[in-house]
């Protein structure tokens, strides 16, 4: 059994823990001029106590917000921990967003300042009415050797340490508030079932104003004087990933189905004989995997395969990864199986976890020791009892029950406040203190959670048949054609996928009749393995 945590200072005060523990040791690694780059937690508290100044000499106090708007950065490490320590909510703001929406936000959240790249400033300043904008590059920096001192806001945790704006199916987005006890209590379980430590780095291509990342990357490897790269954009994460040598990597499902698609691109360049030999190599592998019941194969059958195929053929894809990578950890969205499957047989654990920014975001997580493909994994700890939380499924007929079918429904230390501003919709959001998280699943007979879709999204069709969309959407995109996919049939006799494909492709096949020949192959080939109701009739 887990052992029972309790916070007992706000993020402000664990941060200086943190800190204090092994200065010396890398915090934030990233690639400046072709060399990697240190920055130890020594330097990173004196950065994060002089902006902690900055705000004050700004009469910026607890409850007030800040706004940050850049593409993801160093400096998102001394905004969070500057708001935190002072007491003040964090606000991230994507910074592709459209001028409607991030007015919205900005207005919604009211911050008594917002902060911008400078690319950005203009742009901010544009939508914020009379919200003061500063360029990123204003603020200081801390002197490692003299660090300021600068007592910390003490907080309650139950205090709001952040604004997460979500986008809803209608209408703009809602400011989800997460208190310093919601990502505290998420940030310490998903560090200590992953086991993280100091000899720990992690990357990822997600944002910080997606909680997934502000979990996995901004709390958990300071909690565990691990340390975090960060990659300035998509061609530093591709070009130097294997200088980084991270052990942990986070990924959403469409980060996943690029790295395949990458993949089957090199494989086409190969000589015959070579994309043979690996063609051979991913069929034993196939095979081993999908044998029983958690996909996994004999052990002796595994062996054999690994010792003659795994030297010539699979260690160097792993290679790319920079060789510590203990595994990829998938979330925000299903992965379909077939993509977990190619991965695992490569060498490269793919770890699917489900959860979502009112949960803060993690609910449950496959770990390397401890998965089943297919599934979320188990739930984490703090939904355990014992520790204050639960879940449970509702089905149809509104019977609750951890065995059924259905809704799954949520109570913990995790769960959001509410929503910035919409009480209404924070009480919709609650059935009998349980959050409805919206999502149809069920757990199997050893407790790993299976997640199939949305309630709202499932299509009835007029046989009667009923599936989720995401489910049939999941198996067309592993096709290395088909680059987007929407699955429609509602009250229809059968189901028809509407779909994208790649732009390389579209320009090797200029004829329309021979394009649509094509898509519908792929399709074909993708849900072959789906119940004849869920294969789309049509293209």
């Amino acid at each position: 059994m887990a052992k029972s945590v309790t916070m007992t200072k706000s993020l402000g005060g664990y941060f200086t823990e943190w800190c204090s523990r092994k200065p010396e040791l890398p915090a934030l690694v990233y690639m400046e001029d072709g060399n990697l780059q240190f920055r130890n937690y020594q330097t990173l508290y004196a950065d994060v106590l002089a902006w902690s100044k900055f705000f004050q000499d700004r009469q910026i106090g607890k409850g007030e917000r800040i706004a940050f708007i850049a593409p993801k950065c160093l400096e998102h490490f001394n905004f969070f921990y500057a708001c935190w320590y002072l007491g003040i909510i964090a606000v991230p703001v994507c910074e592709t967003l459209g001028d409607l929406e991030m007015g919205f936000i900005l207005r919604d959240s009211a911050p008594a300042l917002a902060i911008a790249e400078k690319s950005l400033v203009k742009t901010v300043t544009a939508n914020s009415g009379n919200i003061p904008v500063i360029d990123v590059n204003a603020l200081p920096r801390g002197d490692a050797r003299a660090p300021l001192e600068l007592p910390v806001v003490e907080c309650d945790p139950d205090d709001v340490a952040v604004l997460i704006y979500t986008s809803g199916s209608t209408g703009m987005p809602k400011g989800v508030m997460l208190t310093h006890k919601n990502l505290w209590i998420n940030a310490y379980w998903a560090k200590e079932v992953y086991g993280m430590d100091h000899r720990d780095r992690i990357i990822s291509l997600l944002p910080y104003w997606h909680s997934y990342a502000l979990i996995c990357e901004v709390l958990c490897p300071l909690m565990g004087s691990a340390s975090c790269a960060i990659a300035k954009d998509i061609r530093d994460f591709k070009k130097n990933l294997a200088a980084f040598e991270p052990s942990f990597m986070l990924a959403v499902p469409r980060v996943v189905e690029t790295i395949k698609l990458g993949i089957d691109r090199q494989l086409e360049d190969k000589p015959p004989k070579v994309k043979a030999l690996i063609d051979k190599a991913v069929y034993n592998a196939s095979r081993i995997f999908t044998a029983g019941p958690r996909l996994d194969g004999g052990i002796l059958r595994m062996l054999t395969h690994h010792t003659f195929y795994d030297p010539i053929v699979f260690r160097k894809f792993r290679q790319a990864f920079g060789g510590k990578l203990r595994c990829v950890v998938c979330g925000g969205a299903p992965l379909d199986l077939e993509l977990q499957i190619f991965f695992k047989y490569m060498g490269v654990l793919v770890m699917v976890g489900y959860g979502l920014t009112e949960t803060s975001p993690v609910v449950s997580a496959n770990l390397p020791e401890d998965h089943r493909l297919g599934s979320t994994g188990k739930v984490l700890p703090w939904l355990l009892p014992e520790h204050g939380g639960d879940y449970t499924f509702k089905d149809d007929d509104g019977n609750l029950g951890k065995d059924l079918h259905g809704q799954l429904l949520i109570k913990g230390d995790c769960v959001m406040k509410g929503y910035w501003r919409h009480t209404d919709a924070s009480a919709k959001s609650f059935e009998d203190s349980w959050l409805n998280t919206g999502d149809v699943g069920y757990c199997d007979a050893e407790g790993f959670l299976f997640i199939e879709g949305r309630k709202g999204n499932m299509i009835v069709l007029i046989g009667g048949e009923k599936l989720h969309p995401e489910h049939v959407e999941d198996a067309i995109r592993t096709s290395s054609v088909i680059s987007e996919v929407m699955v429609i049939g509602e009250k229809c006799k059968n189901v028809y996928a509407c779909v994208n494909v790649h732009d390389d492709i579209r320009r090797k096949n200029p004829d329309a009749a021979e394009l649509k020949k094509l898509i519908k192959s792929e399709v074909s080939k993708t849900t072959a393995h789906l119940a004849a109701f869920q294969k789309p009739k049509d293209v």
